[in-house]
């Protein structure tokens, strides 16, 4: 970690904070001290190679960076949760040091009632580079519909088509759909609007009754089982992703 970070961030990659609220809170609350002097802002930039931080009196340092993919099964949040099942009772599997377990996130968030491919770590250069939007890069969906797939409604919503996200109408960027079966599709978008491809079909007057995501650019989950992890190196992803 030779570059600049927010102090938020770095506090992140510590693994001793469990959501970035309480890392906030513990800045402005004058808990955090960079070379033994108070931050109390979160957005501080600071180089961590060259700073000791500490949370009172415990030194803290950023923990090692992991990569994971993860074929995400339905009924499961992507985000962490205290009152339902998520992604992170999965990664208790692993074995990993409380810490590292804190320290990592979802890089594209899968519905709760969507399975498929997830990348998850505490690389968080990398997942800024995956979710920058100028970078464009594909995520491939199989969708099975409740009603048949008419074709020229589906050329439609090739083109485009309006949905409502959080009470905002947007047009969606052009897609690539290929029917493979009567009610059974891919999908391809270059875009993760919240239920943006279930809103889609919506448009359309049909509904997708069960979404599983395939692949995220040339990144695939190969045979891993739903519900399974497995470690990768950031080398495999950036490749698969041709950054």
């Amino acid at each position: 970690m030779s570059k600049k970070t927010s102090l938020k961030q770095f506090l992140m990659k510590t693994g001793r904070f469990e959501r970035a609220d309480d890392c906030i809170d513990a800045v402005r609350s004058g808990k955090i001290t960079i070379n033994s002097k108070v931050v109390a802002n979160p957005s501080y930039f600071f180089n961590p190679e060259k700073s000791l931080v500490k949370v009172g009196n415990e030194k803290l340092k950023a923990i090692k960076k992991l990569y994971f993919i993860l074929n995400k099964p339905a009924g499961y949040l992507s985000q962490k949760s205290g009152s339902e099942k998520s992604i992170y009772d999965l990664l208790e599997k692993l074995n990993l040091p409380k810490e590292s377990v804190k320290s990592l996130f979802a890089v594209g968030r899968l519905d709760k009632d969507t399975e498929g491919l997830m990348i998850v770590t505490n690389d968080g250069r990398l997942s800024d580079k995956i979710m920058q939007p100028g970078n464009e890069i594909g995520k491939k969906y199989y969708a099975i519909l409740e009603k048949p797939a008419d074709k020229s409604r589906i050329k439609l919503l090739e083109k485009g088509a309006k949905i409502e996200i959080d009470g905002e109408t947007c047009t969606t960027k052009p897609c690539k759909i290929k029917i493979v079966g009567e009610k059974e599709v891919y999908i391809s978008v270059i875009e993760g609007k919240k239920r943006q491809i279930r809103k889609m079909f919506e448009s359309i007057g049909n509904k997708v009754a069960y979404l599983k995501r395939v692949s995220i650019g040339g990144l695939q989950f190969g045979n891993l089982k739903v519900g399974e992890i497995k470690q990768i190196t950031r080398e495999e992803i950036m490749e698969k992703l041709e950054f």
